[in-house]
């Protein structure tokens, strides 16, 4: 979607293969996609992801907003980019084994981890969780959050978007307001969080209201039901949650960003247009649809109409887009650090890697979380 020469469309979208395929180079030509997400499908090597990364930018049609270049680059089973070439991490619970260390140790890991985007040509890593760890038998947060602790969380969630600033990589802080509590996979279903409001103030939102304080730049949404805070409507298509909570009594000033549309706890009960539709209203200012070029294009089309037939919803588009506007201005400003190519599996990056791998393992942990996973793959 496009309106004059100045305004990015919401929509992200990803794709397979190791290049730019036809309909996602047609869509940011012409303005109707303002970024990308890259998977391990697209990628092979350093030096071919750089190449990747050139294509994407360079397709963005004259007077068009550079699109921006996103992945999921957590450690441990989040991870897109896979060892070798680049540094593997152990998950974020690894860091907050460190004691005094352990804000340290997350801030470093957040700029190895960013310093290796950076190098092949990534400008926003989705990343760090933010979430607690409150629920033994979540499915799919566990360790990759940093703690079941609300302000270790925070914390070391904190220290890891600094590091990731610090070596020119924008961080997002997920899943807002909270996915820890759950015991069920967004991937797969809706799951339905019963908390009361106190508990979630308490514990599953401090991270984040934390999080606003120090201005990170992107919050990413949760599909997740949340009765004490809104009994309708999932936190990604809630306007009580995106704008009433966080834009206003939070006073997060930063982009928002929902998690993949095409996940079943959205796609099932909406369809993919409609819920495009439905999170910008609540407060989307970017929407994710990551695979299938059907629902993309069925997200391009919904969005529009909507800017056709709705002024309110253009002036929505519009305030968004001045949002997500300032992370080009920093994804592109000469403050920003400059790319080293040798940052790729660094050895003072492989060091820290084996030192949080060390501890790691001398908690016997056998969970999933490992290099294996694929959250978010399919």
């Amino acid at each position: 979607m496009k309106h004059g020469d100045t305004i990015a469309s919401p929509l992200w979208v990803g794709f397979d293969g190791k290049s730019l395929p036809a309909s996602p180079l047609r869509w940011l030509a012409g303005g109707q996609v303002g970024g990308v997400v890259l998977y391990a499908r697209n990628i092979e090597s350093p030096a071919q992801v750089r190449s990747l990364c050139r294509e994407i930018r360079s397709a963005a049609g004259r007077g068009n907003p550079l699109p921006l270049i996103a992945v999921d680059q957590e450690g441990g089973r989040v991870a897109r980019f896979k060892e070798p070439p680049f540094t593997w991490f152990p998950p974020a619970r690894a860091c907050s084994l460190f004691c005094c260390r352990n804000e340290a140790m997350a801030e470093g890991v957040g700029a190895a981890t960013a310093a290796e985007l950076r190098a092949v040509g990534i400008d926003m890593n989705f990343a760090p969780v933010l979430d607690v760890d409150s629920n033994p038998a979540n499915p799919v947060i566990g360790d990759r959050a940093f703690s079941d602790d609300p302000a270790v969380a925070a914390a070391l969630g904190i220290a890891f978007a600094r590091g990731s600033l610090s070596r020119g990589i924008l961080p997002v802080g997920k899943h807002f307001p909270g996915h820890g509590d759950t015991s069920a996979d967004s991937h797969e279903e809706l799951p339905v969080i019963q908390a009361g409001r106190q508990t979630l103030l308490r514990r599953e939102l401090l991270p984040f209201r934390l999080a606003a304080r120090s201005a990170i730049p992107a919050l990413m949404t949760a599909h997740v039901m949340y009765t004490a805070l809104d009994r309708a409507l999932p936190a990604t298509l809630s306007r009580k949650i995106l704008h009433d909570l966080l834009r206003e009594r939070m006073r997060f000033r930063g982009t928002i960003i929902s998690d993949a549309l095409e996940m079943k706890a959205i796609a099932d009960r909406y369809g993919i247009g409609e819920a495009a539709v439905l999170a910008v209203t609540a407060g989307c200012d970017v929407v994710l649809v990551c695979r299938g070029e059907e629902d993309q294009a069925e997200t391009i089309d919904r969005l529009a109409r909507e800017a056709l037939d709705r002024p309110a919803f253009r002036r929505t588009v519009a305030a968004s887009a001045v949002r997500s506007g300032r992370l080009r201005a920093w994804a592109s400003s000469k403050e920003r650090c400059r790319p080293a190519p040798l940052s790729v599996g660094a050895a003072r990056h492989r060091l820290l890697s084996s030192l949080l791998r060390e501890a790691w393992d001398r908690t016997g942990r056998t969970s999933p979380d490992d290099r294996s996973g694929n959250i978010g793959e399919g």
